[in-house]
């Protein structure tokens, strides 16, 4: 250490500065606070690295977190100080400073260091205890020493992350202050003189290293807590960002099953439709079986063994069907028969009309579907000509449709819309195709081409879809 014989030498500087790793939650919860240092992912590795190093030592909450930065800064001080007193006795400079006053020093700056372990229950209490030890040390240092711990620099900052703006100020405020008195007290000479130094001399450098003081408490307090609060900002804000996230997430996840929930009602009414249709012509064929029992025996049986077949595909059809269908919707109105894959002329008709420009291709004979996936087959193509003609007006529209025994094809493709047009909100035509297609044992693809173009591609077995 420096001594009063040495004043005009340059003033050694001993202020630490500290990163500490932890979490601070809303002010309304200080308890759990965590002061984490502003950082980037790096500082969030460091942050687990330094948690897991302490969880080997037992300190796996909160209260042991701090109370093993407690210890390590204590640590860390007396190596500190052990330092620069070994420098000064290599210098030659320490047989000025007493051994009162080197111990008193020493003291100090472990003393500053404990009320770290209860910084987060109590981050304002804190901070003002260790602005009362830092006083004694500015009052106890040798002359031109500006002796600052990290303990200041800790509890501002935990300071400024926990608590809200004004407490931040007026907290500082009050260290400042505190450290204000300490540099006044030292200024005189008072407890350096108890301790054995020198008097001080030269009013006009003794004013002015307590004003160099006051300031160095003003920065070191001041911008502790501008960082902590604007760490705790930083993280409000990624807060709210996450949680923003998680609402529009969830908005859609809302949205798509209230999609599916109408397309289910969509079907459920179709369903209608295909099941009255069978039981319609159960009924008939009923009644004629009934009058041929006994006129011609042979064509009852025929008749018979055909309501056997209608009702084992009618069955069917409720069976793959009913057990998806969970939302009910009004009650369908009229008789309109069911749309199916012989009636997507009237749909390439009417997209022509529009001005869309579609070419159809077809190869092979159209089978005859079950009426589920012939409804299925309908609607895929009504719902993709629609798309493109929402999402790019104007485009040319191909309409393929390829047939044999085993695999029915259908595939709409158009050119991709200019990447202007594409901020849309996002529809759900897609989800009901696809719901479609999964009922009757199909299989839908959609997206963009390796031609640069957007395909909807419907692939069914015509031997066993519903």
């Amino acid at each position: 250490m420096d001594g009063p014989g040495h004043t005009a030498s340059r003033p050694v500087s001993t202020t630490c500065h500290a990163r500490t790793v932890a979490d601070r939650p809303s002010t309304q919860a200080p308890a759990a606070a965590d002061a984490q240092a502003p950082g980037t992912g790096t500082a969030g590795t460091a942050t687990v690295r330094a948690r897991r190093v302490l969880a080997l030592v037992g300190a796996r909450t909160d209260s042991g977190r701090d109370v093993a930065l407690a210890v390590f800064w204590a640590v860390v001080t007396v190596v500190l100080l052990g330092f620069l007193q070994a420098a000064n006795v290599f210098l030659g400079t320490a047989r000025t400073v007493p051994d009162a006053q080197v111990a008193a020093v020493v003291v100090l700056g472990v003393v500053q260091c404990a009320p770290l372990a209860v910084r987060r229950r109590h981050p304002v209490a804190v901070l003002l205890t260790i602005a009362v030890v830092q006083a004694a040390l500015l009052a106890s240092v040798p002359t031109g020493i500006a002796l600052w711990g990290v303990a200041p620099v800790i509890a501002a900052y935990t300071v400024g992350s926990t608590r809200s703006s004004a407490v931040v100020v007026r907290a500082v405020v009050a260290a400042v202050a505190i450290a204000a008195v300490g540099a006044v007290v030292g200024a005189t000479g008072a407890v350096t003189g108890l301790l054995g130094a020198a008097p001080r001399s030269g009013a006009v450098a003794l004013v002015l290293g307590a004003v160099a003081l006051v300031l160095t408490a003003v920065v070191v307090n001041g911008a502790s807590a501008a960082v902590g609060s604007w760490t705790a900002l930083r993280r409000d804000h990624a807060r709210a960002a996450q949680e923003r996230a998680a609402e529009a997430i969830e908005h859609q996840a809302t949205l798509t099953r209230a999609a599916v929930a109408a397309e289910r009602t969509r079907m459920a009414r179709e369903l209608h439709d295909i099941a009255a249709h069978h039981l319609t012509g159960l009924v008939v064929q009923a009644g004629a079986a009934e009058r041929l029992v006994d006129v011609d025996p042979d064509r009852a049986k025929a008749s018979v063994r055909s309501i056997r077949e209608q009702g084992r595909d009618t069955l069917h059809a409720l069976r793959a069907i009913v057990g998806i269908l969970r939302e009910t919707g009004e009650d369908a109105t009229g008789t309109a028969p069911v749309p199916g894959l012989g009636d997507v002329s009237g749909l390439v008709d009417a997209a022509r009309a529009s001005g869309q420009v579609v070419d159809v291709r077809i190869d092979g004979t159209l089978p005859d579907l079950a009426p589920l996936a012939d409804v299925t087959a309908y609607r895929t193509v009504q719902e993709a000509l629609v798309n493109a003609r929402r999402h790019a007006a104007g485009a040319s529209v191909l309409l393929a449709v390829s047939a044999d025994a085993d695999r029915l094809t259908i595939l709409v493709e158009n050119d991709l819309a200019p990447s202007d047009d594409r901020d849309h909100a996002p529809g759900y035509g897609l989800v009901g195709m696809r719901e479609r297609a999964t009922l009757v044992g199909g299989r839908l693809q959609a997206g963009p081409s390796s031609g640069g173009r957007w395909r909807v591609q419907l692939d069914l077995d015509p031997r066993s879809a519903t």
